[in-house]
Parts: structure tokens; C-alpha cells; sequence
């Protein structure tokens, strides 16, 4: 695998060389425990992003289940959001992320000899495949909280090229970004293939919705964007006005599920979710739709 050169942006104010890291040896063939992934079938990019409280970490870790409990698949899920809520809900902790991978370079860059940077180049998809964390039936990657103050631009740059470095590796990349427009209007996720907006039944989340899938059209490759209604009671709501009036395509809704906020007051990861849990269910469903280009009642 040959890792994306270094950005500038990548490492804010440090001084960096113009380098860029020569092929080797992928130490994802050294001690994993996968098979390296077919060069002929190609990957499949998927991103949830919404507003602040819709659900988006809840339904990531879902879907996570899903395609785990299915089996045959390299996944790889990016807990895009500095909060680190999809690490949470699932029950994985990283010890290395993509800010510790960044602030590395920024006191090698700065502070370091011209070998010290040459070999951190050199060394740096090393860097980052020791920050994936290999869970069971799939690997994360965390992006991590800021560690100093001001725009968090330089993260998000590293963000975008772990993304499209790792994507070759595996089968199924499933993204959950943070809140709100900044990581589809910077492009970090410009070239997923699927797009599923998350929402909940209030107004403001059907305009955040709208307004992102603007964005997506202008600043993403996207092939599919669809919308996913978070936390639905009654069969009634399915009908509200905003619901039927809305341009989006709805893959599905997702009803109000109390054993997700059981296991969330007792610290148990969303995999663990029996399956006649309503959530689980429905998402198998919108999944199993979603493959087939269908949308789910």
C-alpha cells in the first residue's frame, strides 16, 4: 500500500519537508488476523452523518452488528467525530488515534533532525495501521479528541487521507461523522459511495437533512443519498407532514428503542443487542433494502 503524500495542512504551522513516502512492505500482512483483501473487488464507502442528537453513532454501531453477524466482509469503521461516541457505543477503546498520529508529526517536524523526518515519512502508514484497533469481525480507526485549541482543519485533512489510503484494504468503509456540514463541505468524505442522513422527527432535522444533501451534491462523489428517521413511536408519525412533504429518499425508520438506553445506562456496547431488539431489526431490514436499491417500510 502506498500511502497519500503528507499534506501541509495536515500539520498546521510545523515546518515539513517536501517528502513523500516510498512503497513497501504493508505491515497489514504482518500478525492480522484477515486475509488481504481481494485487489479485484472493490470498496464499498459508506458515511452517516445529521444534526447533533439524532442518532448517527447509535445506527452506525447497528449497522456495525449487522454486517459483523453477516460475516465475510472486511470492515473498517471510522469514528470520524472528536467526541469519540461510536468508540463509546461500541465498546472499543483506542489507544492511538489520528491527533496522536498528528501531533507526532507536528514535534518530529518541528523539532526533529532531517533523518528523524525523513523516517517518520517513511513510517507513517506504520503509524497508522497501528492506530487501527482490531475488534472482533471488524477494525476501527478514531480521529481523537484535539489536543490544543484553534480549527480543527489540520485533523480532518489527516482524516481525509487515512480514508482514502485504507479504503483498498477493505470491503465495507462505514463512516460516522461528526455533527453538522464541516466534514462534507471540506470533502473529507468526497468520495464515498453511499450517503445515509440521520434524523429525528423534528423539523430542524429534516432542514439539517435537506441542507446536507445540498452540500453532498456540491462537494461529494456520492452515488446514493438516502435519509433514515431515528427514533419513531407510533406508526402514526410515520405520516407527519414534513415526513411525506420531504424531497429525500427515506431508506427506513428506525423506532424508539428502550433497550438501547438500557444498555447505554449499563455501559454495554450496542453489539451486544439481542436480536428481537426492535432497533436491530429494523436496521437489518433498511440494510437488506438499502443492497438491494429498495426503500424500507
Amino acid at each position: 500500500m502506498k500511502i497519500a503524500p503528507i499534506n501541509r495542512s495536515v500539520i498546521g504551522s510545523a515546518k515539513w519537508p517536501n517528502f513523500t513516502a516510498s512503497e513497501g512492505p504493508s505491515p497489514w500482512k504482518k500478525g492480522r488476523r484477515w486475509p488481504v483483501k481481494s485487489s479485484g473487488n472493490l470498496s464499498q464507502r459508506l458515511a452517516l452523518v445529521g444534526k447533533g442528537g439524532a442518532g448517527k453513532s447509535a445506527l452506525t454501531a447497528l449497522i456495525t452488528r449487522s454486517l459483523v453477524k453477516r460475516g465475510g466482509l472486511r470492515l473498517l469503521v471510522i469514528d470520524a467525530d472528536p467526541t469519540l461516541g461510536l468508540c463509546h457505543v461500541l465498546g472499543v477503546r483506542a489507544e492511538k488515534t489520528l491527533e496522536d498520529i498528528r501531533q507526532t508529526i507536528i514535534t518530529v517536524g518541528g523539532r526533529g533532525s532531517r533523518s528523524e523526518r525523513e523516517d517518520l515519512v517513511h513510517q507513517l502508514e506504520y503509524h497508522l495501521f497501528e492506530a487501527l484497533v482490531e475488534a472482533k469481525g471488524f477494525a476501527l480507526l478514531a480521529m481523537g479528541q484535539p489536543q490544543q485549541s484553534g480549527c480543527f482543519c489540520p485533523a480532518n485533512s489527516l482524516l481525509k487521507g487515512a480514508i482514502e489510503s485504507l479504503s483498498d484494504q477493505f470491503d465495507i468503509v462505514l463512516i460516522d461523522c461528526e455533527a453538522g456540514l464541516e466534514q462534507i463541505a471540506r470533502k473529507v468524505i468526497g468520495n464515498i459511495d453511499r450517503l445515509i442522513i440521520v434524523t429525528d422527527l423534528t423539523r430542524r432535522g429534516f432542514q439539517t437533512a435537506l441542507d446536507i444533501q445540498k452540500a453532498a451534491t456540491r462537494f461529494t462523489r456520492a452515488k446514493q443519498v438516502g435519509l433514515i428517521v431515528n427514533r419513531i413511536r407510533t406508526e402514526r408519525q410515520k405520516s407527519e407532514a414534513w415526513i411525506r412533504e420531504t424531497p429525500l429518499k427515506i431508506l427506513g425508520f428506525i423506532p424508539e428503542d428502550e433497550k438501547i438506553s438500557e444498555w447505554d445506562m449499563a455501559g454495554r456496547p450496542i453489539l451486544e443487542l439481542p436480536e428481537e431488539a426492535a432497533s436491530v431489526r429494523a436496521i437489518e431490514t433498511i440494510w437488506e433494502e438499502m443492497m438491494k436499491g429498495g426503500k424500507a417500510a
